[in-house]
């Protein structure tokens, strides 16, 4: 009997392809009941995302202006396939196509369905872009993907890399962005004195109480790793940063522990992107035109960003790993699953 043809599902937020779409996609966003979950949702969710949407639309044009009109992040994303099949390749892994799936803007999880339906797809491997489990990236993803298939009425063969924000190659290739960022910018002190400054996305405190989502602690674990395993040197710190409204999110908040810094002294900073993979509105915008100037404007002229993982080959090489763990089915890895939310379930597990 002939294998399954076997295909790749990447999984990630996605960003909007133009000004014009800037409020769709924050639409999109905010209706999401795994992002912002509201009582009678089926009722008010809609209108509120409307609203937030409405209001946050100049704002967020103005940001994506500063990159163009567009999010890089769909370019990013092809690009890690694209390097993704070669390295399968060479590994003896070829002819693996991969599609995209994107939560709140093209190409959709319903078009990246629609085309491996019609390319015989029957088996395949889903690789979240989300290093760290949490139900509102990874979560509300597979959500999505569950919603779309019993949609069309349409079953693969799924199978799904867990998290993987302790995978030795994933650290390897955090390591290597910070050593690059270390290396490539002016200091007034030795490098490992250098303070590292992890920022990763923040979660409202309130669903993470609901839902006991991992995602707080999966984040500390995977900084207190690179910093002592690799820079055991260097004093670090982690904060959060892209927090919205008014009610309580993780903390503390990046452009919070800057001040600090500076009232402390600290005039060589390193900020590393923690829970992104690949350069986007929070790295380009948020980072290097809120917080770096910021950190200027406070005294504190030596505050510099480490690169983004994007293509990083060590990166990739971990893609390739974990989706080779898949094919193969190895034990403990490749787990079968009746329903989704024990598949969900087995992700928060990690």
């Amino acid at each position: 009997m002939s294998s399954p043809k076997t295909g790749i599902l990447f999984l990630n937020l996605g960003g909007p392809d133009s000004l014009e779409n800037v409020k769709h996609f924050l639409f999109n966003l905010f209706a999401d009941p795994d992002i912002i979950k509201l009582p009678l949702s089926f009722i008010f969710q809609k209108p509120l995302a409307w609203l937030i949407s409405t209001k946050r639309e100049e704002l967020a044009q103005e940001n994506y202006e500063i990159m163009g009109g567009s999010s890089p992040i769909l370019k990013y994303t092809e690009a890690q396939g694209e390097a993704l099949s070669r390295a399968l390749a060479e590994k003896g892994y070829p002819d693996l196509p991969v599609y995209i799936a994107m939560r709140y803007w093209h190409p959709f999880t319903e078009e990246a369905v629609d085309a491996m339906v019609k390319d015989g797809i029957q088996r395949v491997i889903v690789v979240p872009l989300y290093p760290h489990f949490s139900y509102t990236t990874t979560g509300s993803s597979l959500n999505e993907l569950k919603r779309v298939l019993d949609q069309k009425n349409v079953r693969f063969e799924l199978q799904v890399v867990p998290p993987y924000h302790d995978h030795p190659l994933y650290l390897e290739a955090m390591r290597e962005c910070i050593e690059e960022g270390l290396n490539s910018n002016p200091w007034t002190c030795p490098k490992d004195e250098v303070q590292i400054l992890f920022s990763a996305h923040s979660l409202p405190v309130k669903h993470v109480k609901r839902t006991k989502d991992p995602y707080p602690e999966q984040i500390y674990a995977c900084a207190e790793t690179i910093a002592t395993r690799f820079f055991p040197n260097n004093p670090w710190e982690l904060a959060y940063q892209s927090q919205v409204g008014k009610m309580p999110w993780l903390g503390p908040a990046t452009e919070g522990v800057l001040p600090y810094f500076a009232a402390n002294h600290r005039d060589n900073i390193l900020m590393v992107a923690l829970s992104f993979v690949s350069d986007h509105v929070e790295t380009l915008v948020e980072i290097d035109h809120e917080y770096i100037p910021l950190a200027n404007e406070l005294g504190i002229e030596h505050c510099y960003r480490a690169p983004s993982l994007n293509t990083n080959a060590s990166f990739i090489q971990a893609l390739c790993e974990l989706t080779i763990d898949q094919l193969e089915n190895k034990p403990g890895n490749a787990a079968e699953f009746s329903t989704f939310p024990e598949l969900i379930q087995a992700q928060a597990s990690g």
